[in-house]
């Protein structure tokens, strides 16, 4: 019974490939949206680019793109993913708390 749970979940090397190719096209649409933004909004680029902020932004945005697609392919664990994407959301929050808390003083 447990081989036909394991054996259910696995993807086939095509579907793998098109999830990688959905993820990327998905990133670069994201990006063109920003960077359409950025351009009408008449900021400058160089600002943005420098900005720690933007760095942790790619960063975050890479590190689940992989994940979600390792995990799919079955390259990771449910508890590593978990673990992973729990990491994330708690960066991102614990970012967000400190902002506010800085805000207040």
């Amino acid at each position: 019974m447990e081989d036909m749970i394991e054996n259910a979940v696995q993807l086939k090397p095509e579907y793998i490939v098109g999830l990688s190719i959905l993820a990327t096209v998905g990133l670069v649409v994201m990006w063109g949206m920003f960077w359409n933004s950025v351009a009408k909004s008449q900021e400058n680029i160089l600002d943005i680019l420098r900005s720690p902020s933007f760095f942790k932004t790619v960063t975050v945005m890479g590190v689940i793109a992989a994940t979600v697609v390792l995990s799919l392919a079955g390259r990771l664990e449910g508890n590593i993913t978990g673990a992973i994407l729990s990491g994330i959301a708690g960066y991102v929050l614990g970012q967000l708390s400190s902002r506010h808390d800085s805000e207040k003083h």
